[in-house]
C-alpha cells in the first residue's frame, strides 16, 4: 500500500471519510497545515522576480525556504499521525487473559498513546511555527496576494486547533502527576497565540486590501 504523501487526494479523502480509525483528524490537521504553507509559499514566489520588490526578495527567498520545509514536514506529520494510531489500536488489541498479559498490555497502550499524543503537539508547534514565517511574509507580500496569505493563516490557525484537540482528548484523564493538565494548558497556550497571530494578519491584510475594519 502506498504511504499517504503518495496519495492522491481523492483517495486520501475517501480514506478520511472511510469508517476505518486512520487517517483521522490529526492527519487531517496536518493536512490543512500543508495546504496553509503552500499557499503561503506561492504568495512569496509573486513577490519575487518583480522590481517592485526587488529590495526585499533576498528576504522573500529567505522565507520561502522556511515555507517548503514546514510543508515537507507537515507531510511527514500526517503520515506519522496514522502510524502513531495504528500502533495505539494494535495495543489495544493485545491479549489481556493473564495478569502479566494486562501489565503488558497497559505499558504497550500507555507507550502508544505517549506517541499518539507527541505527534500532534509537533502538528501545533509546526502550526506556530507557520505564524512566525507567514507574519514575516505578510509585513512585505505583495498586495495582490494579501487574501491568499490570509487564508493560509486560517489553515494553519485550523490545523493547530485541530491537533490540540487530539492532545486535549488523549490527555483527557486526570494522572498522579499532573502531566496531562499541564500538556493540555501547553496546547491552550499555543492555540491562543496563533489565534492572536491570525488576528493580527486578518487586520494587516484587510489593510492591504484597502478594506475598512
Amino acid at each position: 500500500m502506498s504511504s499517504t504523501p503518495q496519495l492522491t487526494l481523492e483517495t486520501f479523502l475517501e480514506n478520511l471519510s472511510a469508517r476505518t480509525p486512520t487517517p483521522g483528524g490529526g492527519s487531517a490537521s496536518a493536512l490543512g497545515g500543508a495546504l496553509g504553507a503552500a499557499l503561503a509559499h506561492m504568495a512569496g514566489v509573486f513577490t519575487t522576480a518583480n522590481e517592485k520588490y526587488k529590495s526585499i526578495e533576498p528576504q522573500v527567498l529567505k522565507l520561502l525556504d522556511g515555507f517548503t520545509a514546514l510543508r515537507k514536514h507537515f507531510v511527514e506529520l500526517i503520515q506519522k499521525d496514522i502510524d502513531a494510531y495504528a500502533a495505539y489500536s494494535k495495543a489495544r488489541a493485545l491479549p489481556k487473559n493473564s495478569p502479566e498479559e494486562k501489565k503488558a498490555r497497559s505499558a504497550a497502550i500507555a507507550a502508544a498513546n505517549e506517541i499518539a499524543t507527541a505527534v500532534p503537539e509537533q502538528i501545533v508547534d509546526t502550526g506556530l511555527r507557520g505564524f512566525e514565517l507567514l507574519e514575516a511574509l505578510g509585513a512585505i507580500v505583495n498586495p495582490n496576494l494579501a487574501g491568499d496569505v490570509a487564508v493560509a493563516a486560517y489553515f494553519l490557525e485550523a490545523a493547530v486547533r485541530g491537533a490540540a484537540i487530539q492532545v486535549v482528548s488523549n490527555c483527557a484523564q486526570p494522572d498522579t502527576e499532573g502531566v496531562n493538565a499541564r500538556r493540555r494548558r501547553g496546547v491552550a497556550e499555543k492555540i491562543a497565540r496563533c489565534q492572536a497571530a491570525r488576528e493580527r494578519l486578518d487586520l494587516a491584510m484587510l489593510k492591504l486590501l484597502k478594506v475598512e475594519c
